[in-house]
């Protein structure tokens, strides 16, 4: 199943609400089961976090790259939207850190889902 972006203002605006929300020092992650046989991701980096365009597009192209290449996501998540947002100290980790954490988001998420699915 192929990634596709999440780009709809409204799309990002229905994620405010979503079920699952996990945080590590880099990234706000949210995600929710869609209907759709196709996984959605979205990128967020504020203004907050730099003035720089320049500074906000590296991290943005890093997050996409971070989680293209990430092998837990389509394996554990298909049919899921996501929106990955980046917090201020992402500008300070490098990008093995970043990717770790990301990682350790989903796996977070995983076990939630279990603990669900046992009670």
């Amino acid at each position: 199943m192929p990634l596709v972006r999440i780009k709809r203002h409204f799309d990002f605006l229905e994620m405010r609400n979503a079920p699952f929300k996990a945080f590590t020092k880099s990234f706000v992650l949210q995600m929710r089961p869609n209907k759709k046989k196709e996984t959605r991701v979205g990128f967020t980096v504020s203004k907050k976090i730099d003035k720089r365009a320049v500074v906000r597009n590296k991290l943005r192209r890093q997050m996409r790259e971070i989680v293209r290449l990430s092998p837990t996501l389509l394996e554990k998540y298909p049919s899921h939207d996501l929106i990955l947002i980046a917090r201020s100290e992402a500008l300070e980790r490098s990008y093995a850190q970043l990717s770790d954490d990301f990682e350790y988001l989903l796996t977070h998420f995983h076990e939630t889902d279990d603990a669900k699915n046992s009670d």
